[in-house]
């Protein structure tokens, strides 16, 4: 699966990592999910409710409020982002929860050298996903 973003997403993410540093940024992801391709269309922030450095959790009312407001524009939740203090690759917590959500695209950011990866669970595996930045023309 390739997941697409413009430059100004990507810039958004790398920012909101960078601003809660120390802290792990956490938020949520929406556009359209096809089989082969997500496009994302819309970046939602969301507080840590960890305030961790290496943990995050997202407050479930939050959750259901972005979903919500995602619907009235008519696009759908495709995922999750969080920020790493390190390198992009998930931790075994991360694994264990992006088991819990197949399917959902799973965005992290290095908060140090603004690297970033996705990555789905497909039929119990995890796998990485193809990252396209794409200038706004495209």
């Amino acid at each position: 699966m390739i997941v697409r973003m413009s430059e100004e997403q990507a810039s958004f993410l790398i920012a909101i990592a960078e601003e809660r540093y120390p802290e792990e940024a956490c938020g949520l992801l929406f556009g359209d999910l096809k089989r082969e391709e997500a496009v994302l269309k819309k970046i939602m922030p969301v507080r840590n409710t960890l305030r961790s450095p290496t943990d995050f959790q997202i407050d479930s009312e939050e959750f259901l409020r972005a979903v919500a407001e995602a619907e009235k524009e008519d696009m759908r939740h495709i995922g999750f982002f969080h920020s790493h203090p390190a390198s992009p690759e998930p931790s075994t917590t991360d694994v264990r929860y992006m088991g819990l959500w197949p399917e959902s695209v799973w965005l992290i950011i290095s908060s140090i050298s603004h690297r970033m990866a996705a990555y789905q669970t497909i039929g119990g595996s995890l796998e990485k996903l193809d990252l396209k930045v794409m200038d706004q023309e495209r």
